[in-house]
């Protein structure tokens, strides 16, 4: 029994025909297989009288019916919701070609068989009633993320309220005292992230190999003609295999490219026997990186899921180093990230420093026992934990950053892998990297605004809930840190020129104060010196990161404003060009 008759009895069908012939046998084939025959009609006034009277599960519709418009019927029908079956006769023309065309329910040839009718009524009515379901589930998700809007535009208003309002009043009372203690706790937490990623990571125990899982790989494409063709050569040639066979797909998500990317993935599609493409149209493409990733997970057979983003370059050993992590009780496991254009320019070279820095608070993070987080580019997790956590969010702004916390609130573990990297390109424009991380920080918000409840209340350890809160609220600390780096630099420009004046008072502990000047420094020493440059090299490149942090101060009021003036979530992509190597 479907949940249609459970909660209705036996569905009612309803004939629009006049072929005497075929209505005792359709009558027959309905009540043979236990539904309800509820009657039948051919002129226009009489079938919307009985449709309204009857309230029918099914119809069927005979396209012989004459002196009748049927697509004006068929379409005056859709007001009804109910599917509609096309019985056809030996009549066939353009018309009936349309209905065929639109109509997504099937259609029968006459004369009528039994098994036929029979099969097409139970399919009709089950994919009706799946459609009704889908359609109810979308609302109300779409309803459940008009609601995290509200509520991350007024915590985003609070949020920069407060900011301003304790930054004015440290400047009106000249003492920003409450600052330096505020400002401890991320201090704090930066130095014991640099001291404990020095410590080598806990070791993994290997698969042997008749227990190597298999691996599929996602690639979401979107007009990534630049770039598509070196990734996926690169993926495939991995040197993944399980007796001698590859053990890995590849899976392309062409997700609506208007330039040449599906013509690049096709003719590559002959020699790469582990290249599946996938290519979604509008209007379902482009509607973001999770609803791509979870149409790729249906069609999937990996137990192991790695996802990269259409820039990557990684070595042919990257898969089997890295799949090693999740042998165990290991649910995802993130790759370190590096530039392949660092040498470009400035941008570039800063934010491989910059993910040089994140990696080693990674690793700080594993050695203490504490899960780690996921990446959009390099992040691998086992199907099954994408599954029981309900998949990709793909209203989410940054879908690995929601994937990772809902498997560490249901209790799993995310570790780190430093011995393998992805490659992928830095952004060498100051527009297109402000658009990038303005999306970056807004789904760290909105992770910490929606998921904070759960955070705070969920069955995990306090440590663990700390962890994930230190993370996540990084962006929400970014103008008070910045605003007591000027204040600090004020006052030692003010201690020089006036002798021992100050223009605003800190009066903590020297300590204090200590703590927050040096522990910037710590955590991008230890990541430059992973690079081995020149004593000259090394000066510049922090002196050049500390000026770039100061991004940073802008980046919170931009992030805030596209949070407090946005209409709905949307996700942009960034664009790659295919820079230099």
């Amino acid at each position: 029994m479907t949940q249609l008759e459970l909660i209705s009895g036996k569905p009612k069908i309803f004939a629009i025909s006049s072929d005497e012939e075929s209505l005792p046998l359709l009558k027959e084939f309905v009540e043979d297989y236990d539904y309800e025959f509820s009657g039948s009609a051919y002129e226009k006034d009489d079938i919307f009288t009985k449709l309204d009277e009857i309230s029918p599960n099914l119809i069927f519709l005979d396209t012989d019916i004459e002196n009748i418009d049927l697509e004006a019927l068929a379409g005056d029908l859709e007001l009804f919701n109910v599917p509609i079956i096309l019985i056809i006769g030996a009549f066939f023309d353009e018309t009936i070609d349309r209905l065929l065309t639109n109509n997504p329910f099937g259609f029968l040839l006459k004369p009528l068989e039994d098994g036929e009718v029979q099969r097409s009524m139970a399919v009709a009515i089950k994919k009706h009633e799946q459609n009704i379901i889908n359609v109810k589930t979308a609302q109300a998700k779409i309803k459940e993320k008009n609601t995290e809007l509200v509520i991350e535009k007024s915590d985003s208003s609070f949020l920069l309220i407060l900011c301003i309002a304790l930054i004015i009043m440290a400047i009106l009372t000249r003492n920003a005292t409450w600052l330096q203690w505020l400002l401890l706790i991320p201090t704090l937490a930066m130095l014991i992230n640099s001291i404990v990623s020095i410590k080598k990571v806990k070791p993994v125990t290997p698969y042997k190999e008749e227990d190597l899982p298999f691996i599929s790989i996602f690639i979401p494409a979107h007009n990534e003609e630049n770039t598509i063709g070196s990734t996926v050569e690169s993926v495939c040639k991995s040197e993944y295999s399980k007796f001698g066979e590859p053990n890995y797909e590849v899976i392309v998500i062409n997700d609506g490219s208007t330039d040449t990317t599906g013509e690049i993935l096709a003719g590559m599609k002959k020699d790469l026997p582990q290249l599946k493409i996938v290519t979604r149209h509008p209007p379902r493409s482009g509607k973001g990186k999770g609803f791509v990733l979870n149409d790729a997970l249906t069609l999937s057979q990996g137990e192991i899921i790695g996802v990269f983003d259409a820039d990557t370059q990684i070595k042919t050993d990257f898969l089997m180093e890295i799949v090693q992590y999740l042998n165990g009780d290991v649910d995802g496991v993130q790759s370190r990230v590096k530039m392949f254009n660092r040498n470009e320019n400035f941008l570039a070279r800063m934010q491989h420093l910059e993910f040089a820095s994140f990696g080693n608070t990674l690793i700080a993070k594993d050695n203490l026992g504490f899960t780690g987080f996921l990446g959009g580019n390099g992040q691998f997790v086992k199907k099954d934990a994408i599954i029981d956590c309900g998949r990709w969010d793909g209203f989410a702004v940054t879908e690995d950053l929601n994937l990772a916390i809902k498997i560490i609130l249901q209790g799993g573990k995310i570790r780190y892998c430093g011995e393998c990297a992805v490659y992928q390109e830095a952004v060498t424009e100051w527009g297109a990297f402000f658009k990038q991380r303005i999306r970056w920080a807004i789904g760290n918000f909105e992770t910490l605004f929606v998921y904070l409840p759960q955070i705070v209340w969920g069955k995990i350890s306090i440590g663990k809930k700390l962890n994930i809160l230190e993370h996540i609220s990084f962006y929400s600390f970014n103008l008070l840190i910045f605003f007591g780096f000027i204040v600090t630099l004020i006052n030692a420009v003010s201690w020089f020129v006036f002798h021992g004046a100050t223009i605003i008072r800190m009066e903590a502990p020297f300590f204090v104060g200590f703590l927050s000047v040096i522990a910037f420094f710590p955590g991008i020493i230890l990541a430059l010196s992973r690079d081995k440059p020149t004593a000259q090299e090394f000066i510049k490149d922090i002196v050049k990161y500390y000026i770039y942090c100061f991004h940073l101060i802008p980046l919170f009021f931009l992030t805030m404003r596209t949070m407090i003036t946005r209409k709905d979530r949307r996700w942009t992509k960034t664009v790659h060009k295919g820079g230099k190597k």
